[in-house]
């Protein structure tokens, strides 16, 4: 080994040294930080998988946590008062001291019915059933006298149309503008009543654009009705009662349209208002996803995919006006108090009262939620879900999982509060404006995602500091002063993790090296080394660059990392032509103290490469690797064979754009790479216009080149090497041109293979 190369080997080892224990310290904060930012990512992504998987299973306690969202958000929803077109006529304790127990012969129901008649209301719909036959009627009781007792019973002066009372019922139903109550049951399979027992409802179909399915593919589907006498039925139309209890057993839906066997049945509140409408024809909307509305007359009503409301309750029981049947039947109500509205007839009566659960009230009777809904209707106060909320909602949970994920897991833990109070406050705010719209799309499982990724974060935020800092401690006190370490535990994240990132990577080299070293003696050496790299690493670091390492003689540096480095590709460039500008002046020092000048050329690729810490176990240093490196080297070594200071890939020149003026140099195969590679030069606007005959010249000859034509392109070179004759590239193509003149490739392209370093 020489004496230079013995001086080199000292002054890298005694470098290396002195970084040892900071380095080794930074592998060891790298390998904490790598595996922190590993357990957020982890973390944080399991608690956001774990949320959507919550979601869509749906367990009770969340189901029920959801549904007491949206009873908080119901208010927003009330109207200042109700309408005044529903109507509830109570048989109440009044009623039935004064007309005996429920149920009535049918007869008084009839009285009831022709009273609401001649006070002209609109419609009358009946929350009550009539499946069976009335066992109070005169010919019932002798049905019965006559099977039980063997008795023979004459009415005598009772009229003939009283033995039936369900007959006085059916012909009070025929001359009014009534609406029967059904059951839906959904435990029962079609019987033949169902099938047999239209609806008597117009369905007018509006598919989507591309639907081809029937809009009974997405209904509620019975397995059988509970309809109320034939007789009875035939003389007003029927609707059902049914109400959907969610899964806590309160009432916030309402099927308003149901399918039976073919039949479509409507609620009763909507057949109550087509009655009074005078309507038949229910037109249904609906899409590939589902239900999207029902019209009837000028209303329309947005419905959930399978035809259910949700009813927005502005109050609790009695919002609406409640009138005892007692009054109606004995003249008692002014008929200007009924003319025109929707009357209700159920009971509230102790004992009989059909009590249901709602969101403002435990004890709500069922016949009112009739008026809720009719209330909603005529309002257009309905709730929608619409069908793209689980997708919203899934959608909601992983922006919100990253966002809490980056936020409590390298973000300060002074902004951890204010932030999730502002997400928290956003969310709600963002529910909330879209309830007031009638849109319901619940903040529950985003609000809990903040809340459970914050706190699982938070925690292990907590634990991985306490972790980096007693390695930092550890490490660093053995090096530096206790102040020293005070500040470097204040750093956030790893500046030493290792990552593949675009670089622009430049080598530069000193031409004939070993001649130089023998005519001057190791210190000599030293020193000129030392005055080269000093101006040539200070134009790097101007440049936003960072020094990788000195290897020999040569240099090795790169941009954008370990911070980004906007216009990385020109910086390189740049520093490359200012360093053949620095080494003029240079040189005139060299040749008065040492008798030599220096000679370089720089190499420069722009390309992804794998950059952090690498070494052994006991040392590291923060470098680079992969592809890009060696390409950037391998330019460097082609300078002196095409006679020019700079070779630049045409990566780096496309990146550059028009920053500087490029002279195409050659297309070549280098070795250890399948694509071929374009490489350049760069100069200065002022050097290509002083230029412009030799460069246009020289683009007409490079082109007949790369087109094969190499009789004509040989003259051009030779031309060129005749005017130029200090431009070796010329030269080199002029020996080129006529060797492949001589022996023409069999498939050119251009491309020169290059097998050289």
């Amino acid at each position: 080994m020489s004496t230079t190369t013995k001086v080199k080997t000292r002054l890298q080892n005694a470098r290396i040294k002195a970084k040892g224990g900071i380095m080794a310290t930074s592998r060891l904060l790298g390998d904490v930080t790598r595996a922190s930012r590993f357990q957020v990512a982890l973390v944080g992504l399991t608690a956001t998988v774990l949320m959507i998987v919550l979601y869509v299973l749906a367990p009770p306690i969340l189901t029920r946590l959801d549904l007491k969202v949206y009873d908080m958000l119901l208010p927003l929803r009330a109207a200042p008062s109700p309408s005044p077109v529903p109507v509830i006529i109570d048989i109440d304790e009044k009623t039935m001291e004064n007309y005996g127990q429920w149920p009535w012969p049918r007869y008084l129901v009839a009285d009831l019915l022709s009273a609401l008649t001649r006070a002209q209301v609109a419609s009358v719909g009946f929350d009550i059933m009539f499946a069976e036959s009335d066992n109070s009627s005169p010919e019932e009781m002798r049905r019965y006298l006559k099977r039980d007792k063997n008795f023979d019973v004459t009415f005598g002066s009772l009229p003939e149309s009283f033995y039936d009372y369900d007959k006085l019922l059916a012909v009070a139903l025929s001359e009014s503008p009534a609406v029967l109550g059904a059951y839906a049951r959904y435990d029962a399979s079609p019987n033949a009543e169902s099938e047999a027992a239209p609806s008597g409802v117009n369905i007018i179909e509006q598919a989507a654009p591309g639907v081809t399915l029937s809009y009974k593919r997405f209904l509620q589907r019975a397995g059988g009705v509970l309809l109320p006498l034939p007789e009875l039925r035939a003389s007003a139309p029927v609707a059902l009662i049914n109400v959907a209890p969610d899964a806590d057993g309160i009432v916030r839906r309402v099927p308003l349209v149901i399918l039976a066997g073919e039949n479509l049945y409507p609620s009763l509140a909507l057949r109550s208002l087509m009655v009074g409408l005078g309507v038949r024809n229910i037109t249904v909307r609906y899409g590939e996803d589902g239900i999207e509305s029902v019209k009837v007359g000028p209303y329309s009503v947005q419905l959930s995919p399978d035809g259910t409301m949700r009813i927005p309750f502005i109050g609790p029981s009695h919002t609406y006006e409640y009138i005892s049947a007692a009054d109606v039947l004995s003249a008692r109500t002014d008929p200007d108090k009924l003319a025109g509205r929707v009357a209700f007839i159920g009971t509230s009566a102790a004992g009989l009262m059909d009590i249901r659960a709602m969101p403002f009230d435990s004890v709500y009777p069922g016949v009112e939620i009739h008026a809720a809904v009719l209330d909603a209707i005529l309002a257009g106060n309905e709730i929608n879900i619409p069908v793209f909320t689980p997708g919203l909602q899934v959608l909601g949970i992983l922006l919100a999982g990253a966002l809490c994920t980056a936020l409590f897991g390298f973000a300060r833990p002074r902004i951890y509060i204010p932030t999730v109070v502002a997400l928290l406050t956003l969310v709600a705010l963002l529910s909330r404006y879209y309830f007031s719209e009638g849109i319901f799309v619940s903040p529950l499982y985003i609000m809990i995602t903040v809340t459970v990724i914050g706190a699982l974060l938070t925690f292990l935020r907590f634990w991985q500091e306490e972790k980096q800092k007693t390695v930092l401690r550890n490490a660093f006190s053995k090096y530096v002063s206790p102040e020293i370490v005070k500040r470097i535990s204040k750093l956030r994240g790893n500046l030493f993790a290792g990552e593949e990132r675009e670089l622009s990577i430049i080598f530069t080299d000193i031409r004939g090296f070993t001649s130089i070293s023998e005519k001057l003696s190791p210190i000599q050496m030293v020193s000129l080394l030392n005055r080269y790299f000093t101006p040539m690493t200070a134009i790097v670091l101007e440049r936003e660059g960072t020094l990788d390492k000195f290897i020999g003689d040569a240099l090795m540096a790169f941009w954008n990392a370990p911070l980004d480095v906007p216009g990385h590709p020109a910086l390189a460039v740049s520093a490359a032509v200012e360093m053949q500008e620095r080494l003029i002046d240079l040189n005139e020092d060299f040749e008065e103290e040492y008798g030599v000048s220096v000679k370089i050329g720089a190499g420069i690729h722009t390309g992804p490469a794998y950059v952090g810490n690498m070494g052994s176990a006991d040392r590291v240093n923060y470098t680079l690797i992969g592809d890009s490196v060696n390409l950037a080297s391998r330019l460097e070594g082609l300078c002196p064979k095409y006679g020019v200071k700079v070779v630049v890939s045409e990566n780096t020149m496309t990146a550059c754009g028009s920053k500087f003026s490029w002279q195409f140099i050659d297309t070549i195969s280098v070795k250890g790479k399948t694509r071929p590679v374009s490489i350049y030069t760069p100069m200065s606007r002022e050097e290509e216009l002083s230029r412009e005959e030799e460069l246009t010249r020289w683009k007409t000859a490079s082109e007949l080149y790369i087109a094969g034509d190499f009789a004509a392109c040989e003259t051009a070179f030779a031309s060129l090497c005749s005017d130029f004759p200090d431009n070796r590239l010329y030269g080199i193509y002029n020996e080129r041109s006529a060797q492949l003149r001589e022996n023409p490739p069999e498939n050119w392209n251009g491309v020169w293979v290059f097998t050289s370093k």
